[in-house]
């Protein structure tokens, strides 16, 4: 009798557990929030794969997994699945079968072909353009408030999504959970002052106190999102197109319309002050991973 075939959505389950590693399981209250159903498609079930076994293969960044009768191997970053002799671009359901859809598929990030609302991360939204532009950044990165400044200039072609994601230390999460709990409020003009505040980095007369109540799920699941990306630093933008950019491009219009640029040099190629992504952050969580000095 023929063995079962394996769902995509237990590969997918599957990678997402992959990707996030244990620290999630060891935080089943965190990663359940950020993992409700039908408010959050890309973390839905993100438990609920049953994982009988996973061992790092002698191969870097390929591990061996088993659920059930069914073996995969599945990338160190959960996107990529080997199932049945197929290699699978899990997030977006598609097969890779040529050289040439490394760079149509794997290379770029299709949040269409995710599901991924980006409404529901929280983002303050600027510009009225119909392409969307997702700009992760940090409220205390000065390399965002560059993409920021030149972002304003392209307001009429796209609207620009910007999520919040605290990985300079324990001030940005402080700062990022005092703003995300005012866009929280629904109020208009606590969201346009949000907005001015990111665009211009003035965080002038915030309350020093993190609030002890507002809906924090947004903002838990920005950094499930980012974990998701495998974001090491900020700023991180995903164009239309789905191609990524992490740091501030030289000229933003120009990358946005995928012109080669003059320079391969970006203000954050080299490490220099691009913050890595704690672990097990979550905003209201401590971490002493502080942006580097030169």
């Amino acid at each position: 009798m023929p063995k079962p075939k394996v769902s995509l959505q237990t590969i997918f389950q599957v990678s997402l557990i992959v990707q996030a590693g244990f620290s999630l399981i060891e935080q089943p209250v965190q990663a359940a929030e950020a993992a409700k159903p039908n408010s959050f498609s890309s973390g839905a079930g993100l438990l609920s794969a049953k994982i009988d076994g996973m061992q790092d293969l002698p191969i870097t960044g390929l591990k061996m997994i088993k659920t059930g009768d069914q073996i995969m191997f599945v990338s160190s970053n959960g996107r990529f699945g080997i199932v049945g002799g197929k290699m699978l671009d899990v997030w977006t359901s598609q097969e890779i079968k040529e050289i040439t859809d490394i760079d149509k598929i794997a290379n770029r990030i299709d949040l269409s072909r995710m599901k991924l609302n980006l409404d529901d991360l929280g983002p303050v939204t600027v510009g009225h353009g119909k392409e969307t532009v997702l700009v992760m950044i940090d409220p205390r990165c000065p390399y965002c408030g560059k993409v920021m400044k030149d972002l304003q200039a392209l307001q009429d072609k796209y609207t620009f999504k910007l999520v919040m994601v605290p990985i300079l230390g324990q001030e940005s999460q402080n700062l990022t959970v005092q703003l995300a709990c005012q866009l929280a409020s629904n109020d208009k003009k606590a969201l346009e002052s949000v907005k001015d505040r990111l665009l211009k980095q003035d965080y002038a007369g915030l309350p020093t106190d993190v609030p002890t109540q507002c809906n924090r799920e947004p903002l838990q699941k920005a950094v499930v999102t980012a974990k998701l990306f495998g974001i090491q630093g900020v700023p991180f933008l995903i164009a239309p197109d789905g191609r990524t950019h992490s740091g501030a491009p030289e000229v933003l219009a120009d990358w946005l319309e995928n012109k080669p640029s003059n320079s391969s040099v970006t203000l954050n190629s080299a490490p220099p002050k691009s913050a890595a992504l704690p672990p097990t952050a979550l905003p209201n969580s401590k971490s002493d991973n502080q942006e580097k000095k030169p």
